[in-house]
């Protein structure tokens, strides 16, 4: 799963309002539209790493995971210290196959933000398809402490179960 960076309520024509316009379009699906946005937000101010963030996001979604990989780097460059983007970058990463950066990036937004629950599932996820069960089970089970939605744990748990047999 991927998460936008969104700045609320700023001034319209602004990088950051067509930043804020990529996010809402993110979520109706509207990926071709985002990354108009986004370029728009990026010619206005290219030090805005929610931009660069939120086309990555539309590429990941259109399935052009090295664009997407370019942007999340670029806002990773631009604010090293976003939890959130090296998790989203760890999903292209896992979309290529290339799961030792995917880790790695999952390591990096955990180390950013200790109780980043996605993090510990998408490495939890990462170490289960490469039968690396303990580590696994590990990520899993911090994941439940660090999460109340009732869905998302009993999904975790059934991994667990799974990676117990």
């Amino acid at each position: 799963m991927l998460f936008s960076l969104c700045t609320c309520g700023p001034a319209k024509g602004t990088a950051e309002w067509h930043a804020r316009q990529s996010y809402e379009l993110i979520n109706q699906g509207h990926y071709d539209r985002v990354i108009e946005q986004c370029n728009k937000a990026i010619e206005l101010d290219p030090s805005l790493a929610v931009a660069y963030n939120n086309r990555a996001i539309a590429y990941d979604y259109k399935g052009q995971y090295d664009l997407a990989i370019t942007d999340y780097t670029k806002a990773i460059e631009l604010n090293p210290n976003l939890a959130m983007v090296y998790n989203n970058r760890a999903f292209a990463y896992t979309k290529k196959g290339q799961y030792d950066l995917a880790i790695a990036d999952c390591n990096k937004a955990i180390e950013l933000d200790p109780n980043y629950a996605m993090a510990y599932d998408n490495r939890g996820l990462l170490y289960k398809e490469l039968g690396m069960k303990a580590e696994a089970i590990a990520d899993f089970e911090k994941l439940i402490t660090l999460t109340d939605d009732p869905e998302w744990i009993e999904a975790v748990r059934q991994d667990i179960e799974e990676l117990s047999e």
